[in-house]
């Protein structure tokens, strides 16, 4: 199944067909299921939901476009609907599994008017889960709803289609006492925007991917478990994420002047997923920036957090996280990168059950300078003196960085390649510092609220810097009141405003969405 991913060369879109369809055929076999098992429990769930918003400006205010998989439009004066069927199946005290199918309409948008959201088939078997297909699936220890962004890992773009191998909870590790655990996954995927990327740079004239492979792995270490006997845990973690292989369209002209394409295609066997997994230099078949440095575009981050409970049902949370581009990122170089967070949470519906407060700097990136490791002989003194540039989010090949259809499936406070208007497809701020507050609480059981606010600078990129530094602030007010009367009804009214160049213009707006989930068979 993994090789071919591997090697398969067919366009996107093809690809997506394919693999929601092997998706969609699980979910209807999990379905038939019942009929000849003997199942302890099973359960079939559809939710439904649709949302419409204005705004005063061009696009959706920032903080209305993320947390939410990328399904609201960028363009201002949208609505998106959704429509899903879940279900989950135990089948004895060690097999489960469940399956999903999630489709979506909106206004125009990066998928198009109709797309498939999820499509996902997940085994699981003991400690164990196998997932095949697309889901929504926030794996981060930053909080879903309230944080800025995870560097790696957000819920803030579609998800794309993947194997993935993983631990589905912490595995106490033997002989430790009960004090450590550990948890990881192991993945391989594909891109589906391709075409989306052709259709924004080819108008004019700029390089873009298509057939773009993933690859991510993480390990995870917790030593504690403050659910169970201890007040406090230490939990490090450690990502890696990889983009690969496709055909890079680079732009060229012809001695006569006459602009063209050439295609350059990067290799895509099981020898260049090895090199890739490994990050390890490319194969010589490979770009003359994957034969220099390591195969395809490498990136990762790692995370301590503390966790240390005030009592049964209140908690607080110390987090540091770092990205990085290359091993001069790893190291002591540029820790001043980072973000850093403090959170309040508790179990129990209060005025402030939860409370976010983040700070984010990554104006180092080890440096402005970057020397080239095919320097002569003559600057060889100087050839590790200059490790800098790590430019996050870019790279040469892979333009796009950590994005789907445009939008960052990391921090949303580098702006996604969609605001820009010129057919470029990277990230043109990355250098920022930046202050958040999230808050979430009720005012009554049926009535809850969850507030967004960020203030930052931005000054661009170091080869690319902006002429002056952009200010702005973002902030959003999601208000969510679920009736009693109409059981798993919810109405959420949004408000959000931003101003400044930093998030690329001044907007006000508001949204409206309306989510109905429920049952459909149970046993």
């Amino acid at each position: 199944m993994i090789s071919s991913i591997l090697h398969r060369s067919q366009r996107s879109n093809v690809f997506h067909l394919g693999g929601s369809s092997a998706s969609v055929c699980l979910f209807f076999l999990c379905l038939l299921f019942p009929a000849f098992s003997y199942s302890q429990q099973r359960e079939t769930t559809y939710k439904a939901e649709t949302f419409g918003s204005f705004s005063t400006g061009k696009n959706t205010p920032f903080w209305m476009l993320y947390h939410n998989w990328g399904k609201v439009p960028l363009d201002a004066n949208n609505f998106y609907f959704s429509g899903a069927v879940f279900h989950k199946q135990q089948i004895n005290k060690a097999w489960s599994f469940q399956a999903g199918l999630d489709m979506a309409g909106s206004s125009p948008h990066a998928f198009g008017t109709v797309w498939v959201q999820q499509a996902y088939g997940v085994v699981d078997w003991k400690v164990f889960q196998l997932k095949i297909g697309s889901k929504e699936d926030y794996v981060s220890l930053l909080d879903e709803n309230l944080s800025s962004g995870d560097f790696s890992n957000s819920n803030n773009a579609r998800p794309i289609p993947e194997v993935k191998l993983s631990l589905n909870k912490y595995l106490l590790v033997p002989y430790t006492k009960g004090n450590m655990f550990i948890k990881g996954d192991f993945a391989v995927g594909k891109y589906l925007d391709g075409k989306w990327q052709e259709d924004i740079a080819r108008p004019q004239f700029r390089q873009y991917l298509m057939d773009v492979l993933s690859h991510h792995k993480s390990l995870y270490f917790r030593f504690g478990n403050i659910e169970e006997k201890h007040k406090l845990q230490f939990t490090f973690g450690f990502n890696h994420y990889a983009q690969w292989g496709g055909d890079i369209y680079r732009r060229k002209k012809s001695p006569e002047g006459v602009p063209y394409y050439e295609i350059s295609r990067q290799p895509h066997g099981l020898d260049d997923f090895l090199r890739v997994m490994i990050a390890r230099e490319g194969s010589s078949s490979s770009s003359g920036a994957d034969m220099l440095y390591v195969a395809g575009s490498q990136t990762g981050s790692y995370l301590f957090k503390f966790d240390y409970k005030l009592n049964p049902s209140d908690f607080l949370h110390l987090y540091y996280h770092h990205f990085f581009e290359d091993g001069s990122g790893m190291g002591p170089e540029s820790i001043q990168d980072m973000l850093l967070g403090l959170q309040y949470h508790s179990t129990e519906k209060r005025l402030l059950s939860n409370a976010v407060f983040e700070y984010v700097y990554t104006k180092k990136q080890t440096g402005p300078i970057h020397f080239n490791l095919d320097m002569d002989d003559a600057h060889d003194n100087i050839r590790n003196k200059g490790n800098g540039n790590d430019n996050y989010y870019n790279n040469v090949d892979y333009l796009q960085g950590p994005s789907h259809y445009g939008r960052t499936m990391g921090t949303p406070l580098f702006l996604s390649p969609e605001y820009n208007r010129d057919g470029y497809l990277n990230f043109k701020s990355n250098r920022i510092i930046a202050f958040h507050l999230g808050l979430e609480g009720y005012f009554h059981p049926t009535f809850s609220y969850r507030l967004l606010a960020t203030t930052g600078q931005t000054w661009g990129r170091y080869y690319v810097p902006f002429v002056d530094v952009r200010d702005g602030f973002a902030s959003n007010v999601d208000l969510i009141y679920a009736n009693p009367r109409l059981k798993d009804l919810d109405f959420k009214l949004s408000i959000g405003f931003n101003t400044g160049k930093y998030f690329d213009e001044d907007a006000f707006g508001a949204g409206i969405t309306i989510t109905k989930r429920g049952i459909i068979s149970k046993k």
